[in-house]
């Protein structure tokens, strides 16, 4: 499936994050058992609604050297989990696949 999506605005409005995760749900493949990876590259990786650039969350991110859970995968996006090691918090959203460094399954292989 390809998804076509123009507009000029840096943030998406919810309603085509709402319909693009929507898509995603339907044909991601999923990690089993789930994978773990840690975030590479430079600055910070902003969470995403959905797996597209303009369905950002605002204030929502990791940066280099954080271990991410990984469920899911969509054109090139991942579905992730991030735990705050300090107050044991999670946060799920997607980020670009090229953004993460495998480092090995979590759990029994199916």
């Amino acid at each position: 499936m390809f998804i076509v999506v123009t507009w000029s605005p840096a943030f998406a409005d919810q309603a085509t994050c709402t319909h693009i995760a929507q898509q995603a749900e339907q044909a991601q493949s999923y990690f089993s058992p789930v994978e773990g990876y840690q975030v590479v590259g430079t600055g910070r990786l902003y969470f995403h609604t959905a797996p597209h650039a303009h369905c950002r969350s605002k204030d929502v991110f990791v940066i280099p050297g954080d271990h991410l859970i990984a469920y899911t995968e969509y054109q090139g996006w991942v579905s992730v989990m991030y735990i705050n090691p300090k107050t044991s918090q999670d946060y799920h959203g997607w980020v670009p696949s090229k953004r993460l460094q495998f480092t090995g399954t979590i759990g029994l292989k199916n």
